[in-house]
């Protein structure tokens, strides 16, 4: 008891020095900023090993990631692209939130989006301007007047109201407006017969083109997943495919401008015939694939008939010839902005001038309102594809009845395929929830599993020894020397990068490697487990 008086009149004896006099008064500020200047130091140490991830979306399905302590100064990359210039990072898809830098990470996780602008767009701008008066180039929709009351093409007013048979649906030059009207209708027949067409043209003539499949994705295809919980608790896998026709849809506006002066300019040789299919807009004569066009939200993709010995290397064009459904058309060019779209008529005038084909001015400004993914479920633009996660599948009429029953709908990570991936940009691109729905959404193959040695295999391997559009399965690796020929099952692991769509039959796959398969257009089929 006296001990503990004692301390009480101790600490009494020293607060009375402190208070006592000006000295004691400054002492007791010095200790009290100490206490507090520790606890900052203590505070700013936790926060800066805490660590963020800092993912770069460069577009065209490119992107890098830093790695950097929380709400550290990070100095940001200044990428470059060419026939582009970096117009800074943004917080938002829509470039509506720049950032500067050097840039805090305040997140576990955040993303920034690269915007790129044309390089010297008022020179491209001038030289248009001088293309418009020298060569009368595809009037845009605000320069024709009276455009609006021309009636619009069976094709594009399915997209309007009910979707025409895949495949069925062909335009001709010879639906031109009133100008153009004395050209003459151009039949598969007719075309033939035309003494322009070259010899070397004509070797292909009579190959019938080839069947498409409605079910193959491609570069520049955009896949949505949703994962749908039932009221029982029951998961329902979901994948959204859409046409061709779905995206140009949904595309950005200023797409939609460049996709109608591209359509016009490819009409505008004479005897080329529009197919538009399930995929793609075809552009043929007679038989013969002249050009075929792809589209998505921010961009057109535009095959053509060249050889792509002969292109010049200004065009920074793509070789696609070893992929299968591009045989035909393998010279591969990107259509993003006004200067891309100049070099894409040059080199669609290039294709002409193989096939004979002469130039006569064809105008068409198509009207193509945006509408969302149930308007265009219902008119069967963008098929449906669900799976319960048993393995059983789903009809839409299913689905529908689930969702009104009070089942919830959680969107899990779109992508679009590109024609090559690597592994980190695989892990940023697709989560691994969605990269689950895709292996439960696998087909099955006919093979079961047998007992026996387990092996694994990584996809860079498989990659360097298969063609494009092959299918990969244990028999085919055991010939080629890939597996041990003992091995009874086997696992595709995901290393390095796959530049190849393949069907790839496997036992088991990790989730990066689903993602770089998907990512690149091909298939995951399951062995069927014993």
């Amino acid at each position: 008891m006296k001990v503990a008086l004692h301390k009480n009149a101790l600490l009494a004896s020293f607060w009375d020095e402190l208070t006592g006099d000006s000295n004691g008064i400054t002492l007791m500020i010095l200790i009290i900023a100490a206490v507090a200047a520790l606890a900052l130091i203590v505070a700013v140490l936790i926060l800066f090993c805490r660590r963020s991830r800092i993912v770069l979306n460069l577009g065209d399905g490119k992107v890098s990631v830093i790695k950097t302590g929380r709400y550290k100064a990070v100095t940001l990359p200044t990428p470059k692209k060419e026939g582009d210039s970096f117009g800074g990072w943004y917080a938002d898809k829509e470039f509506t939130k720049e950032v500067s830098s050097p840039f805090q990470a305040k997140a576990a996780l955040i993303t920034l989006f690269a915007k790129w602008v044309n390089e010297e767009a008022e020179v491209v701008a001038a030289e248009q301007e001088k293309l418009v008066a020298a060569e009368e180039p595809a009037v845009l929709p605000e320069d024709v007047p009276g455009q609006t009351e021309e009636p619009i093409p069976e094709e594009i007013s399915d997209m309007q109201e009910e979707p025409a048979a895949v495949g069925e649906v062909e335009t001709e030059t010879g639906e031109e407006p009133a100008a153009a009207a004395e050209s003459e209708t151009v039949t598969e027949e007719s075309v033939a017969e035309e003494e322009s067409v070259p010899a070397e043209a004509q070797l292909a003539e009579e190959e019938p083109e080839e069947e498409e499949d409605e079910t193959e994705t491609a570069e520049g295809d955009e896949i949505d997943n949703a994962l749908v919980t039932l009221v029982s608790g029951t998961k329902v896998f979901v994948q959204y495919r859409r046409s061709f026709r779905a995206r140009l849809i949904q595309s950005d506006d200023e797409m939609k401008e460049y996709y109608n002066r591209l359509r016009s300019e490819l009409l505008s040789y004479v005897g080329v015939k529009e197919r538009v299919s399930w995929n793609y807009d075809s552009f043929n004569i007679g038989r013969r694939q002249f050009a075929k066009v792809n589209a998505n939200r921010r961009s057109l993709i535009l095959y053509l008939a060249l050889s792509p010995d002969e292109i010049d290397e200004k065009y920074n064009f793509r070789d696609v010839s070893e992929k299968k459904r591009y045989a035909a058309v393998p010279v591969r060019y990107k259509i993003t902005g006004s200067r891309s779209f100049k070099y894409a008529t040059e080199l669609i005038e290039q294709a002409a001038q193989k096939f004979g084909a002469d130039f006569k001015r064809f105008e068409e400004t198509l009207e193509i309102p945006y509408e969302d993914r149930d308007a265009l479920i219902k008119k069967r633009l963008i098929r449906v594809y669900a799976k319960r996660e048993t393995g059983e599948t789903v009809t839409e009429e299913e689905l529908e009845q689930y969702i009104e029953e009070g089942a919830t709908v959680e969107s899990l990570s779109a992508y679009t395929v590109t024609d090559q991936v690597s592994v980190n940009e695989a892990e940023t691109l697709i989560s691994d929830a969605t990269a689950k729905q895709l292996v439960a959404l696998a087909e099955e193959g006919a093979v079961r599993s047998a007992v026996g040695k387990r092996s694994c295999i990584n996809l860079d391997t498989i990659s360097a020894n298969y063609k494009e559009g092959a299918r990969v399965d244990l028999a085919s690796l055991k010939e080629k020397g890939l597996i041990d020929r003992k091995t009874a099952s086997y696992k595709v692991l995901a290393r390095g990068s796959l530049d190849k769509s393949l069907t790839i039959e496997a036992n088991d796959f990790s989730l990066p490697a689903v993602k770089m398969i998907a990512l690149t257009g091909g298939k995951v089929v399951k062995i069927r487990k014993n």
